[in-house]
């Protein structure tokens, strides 16, 4: 089951009844989603129920309505009405017409795809939505539609929603989203590597923390900084350090605008402090470190690296392999001392762990073999 999202306009006709007759889609229109809905999608006549606000029926809240869609043209149109006689459907009631009053609230619409297909309209790729099946309509803040609005109410307003969840199209960083954590091993390029190419936004920003708003929303190159494992899955610990590392310049400039690096960092915090972890601070992208870093701090900076060196290695190898080559003798060294290193940083787990920190920074040799290995890995 999907979500589209547009705003709507509100016109109060007969508040007593309760009955509201809106547009909630408009065909043959892009949308926000990269989404094409065709004539023909709805079926005219189908029954659907009025949602709790934000789709909230599908988590268990009473619907708040009935209704009927209704094509008209490239225009699909609810003909619905609220259970003004329960004070759930009238409470709903109430508040959107008192945001439309004001040109706020804006609707969206369940649904389930039965027939798609992909194309291109100008130089934009596009989803084409063949036919659907309606669920149910539901009031929302945001919507990512075109053309959409409310012909009249009497009672309440319904439009169409085209984000799954949060109902408005992201750009820059993404909103955060409690979730399970996990510890194991993060292989960052091989998550993003794992996500089909024709996902869609929606499924995109359950993975990653920021998206490029100059970026297009449909290929997933225009993302950054991935830490859950796939589509709506947990997100990992590792990986939101990993991520801050890279915040903090742990491999120079991280790349996205100043204005975006605190809501990102917000973003991958709240997932360790729902781990009960403590995030590293957020340092100055300017400043970079000042003065003697903290342990942990390298710590992480050192597995952030390491964590890009292999993507990175792996990336150099496939390309030489399609060359019919193997990696520099050089290089071959350089990760085989670094591989060595990490067996001696292996031996001191075998010493008992408590919380203290220890006093001398023991990965210093490390973090200077890695730059070396970076910048060899450069003339390949």
């Amino acid at each position: 089951m999907e979500h589209k999202s547009l705003p709507g306009g509100l016109e109060i006709k007969d508040a007593d009844k309760g009955i509201v007759t809106a547009v909630f889609s408009t065909m043959n229109v892009r949308d926000l989603d990269g989404d094409y809905t065709r004539e023909g999608a709805f079926t005219d006549g189908a029954k659907v129920a009025i949602s709790a606000y934000g789709h909230k029926s599908w988590d268990g809240a009473l619907p708040v309505g009935k209704g009927v869609v209704r094509v008209k043209g490239k225009k699909a149109v609810l003909e619905g009405q609220f259970f003004m006689n329960t004070q759930h459907g009238k409470d709903t009631f109430e508040t959107v017409k008192a945001l439309a009053e004001e040109g706020l609230g804006e609707w969206s619409y369940g649904f389930d795809i039965e027939e798609h297909s992909y194309g291109k309209e100008g130089d934009q790729r596009v989803r084409y939505l063949d036919r659907l099946t309606v669920h149910e309509v539901s009031p929302v803040l945001r919507g990512a539609g075109v053309n959409t609005r409310t012909l009249s109410t009497k009672g309440r307003t319904v439009t169409d929603d085209d984000e799954p969840k949060t109902g408005t199209a992201v750009r820059g960083p993404i909103p955060y989203a409690e979730t399970e954590i996990l510890t194991r091993a993060w292989d960052g390029a091989g998550t993003v590597k794992g996500l089909a190419d024709d996902s869609r936004p929606s499924q995109l920003r359950s993975v990653f923390a920021w998206v490029d708003p100059d970026g297009d929303p449909e290929l997933k190159s225009s993302y950054r900084f991935a830490h859950h494992h796939g589509v709506d899955g947990p997100a990992n610990l590792r990986a939101c350090l990993q991520g801050i590392a890279e915040l903090n310049g742990a491999h120079g400039d991280s790349g996205i605008p100043e204005k975006d690096r605190d809501a990102v960092y917000k973003h991958l915090s709240a997932h360790l402090l729902d781990a009960d972890r403590e995030p590293p601070e957020l340092r100055s992208a300017a400043g970079g470190v000042k003065g003697k870093q903290r342990f942990a701090d390298q710590a992480i900076d050192v597995m952030a690296n390491v964590s890009s060196l292999i993507d990175r290695a792996t990336g150099v190898m496939a390309f030489r392999a399609q060359k019919g080559k193997g990696m520099s003798q050089g290089s071959a060294d350089l990760l085989s001392w670094i591989t060595d290193d990490l067996k001696r940083l292996d031996a001191l787990l075998t010493n008992p762990v408590d919380d203290a920190e220890p006093d001398e920074p023991s990965a210093e040799e490390k973090a200077s073999l890695f730059v070396q290995s970076l910048a060899l890995l450069n003339d390949f």
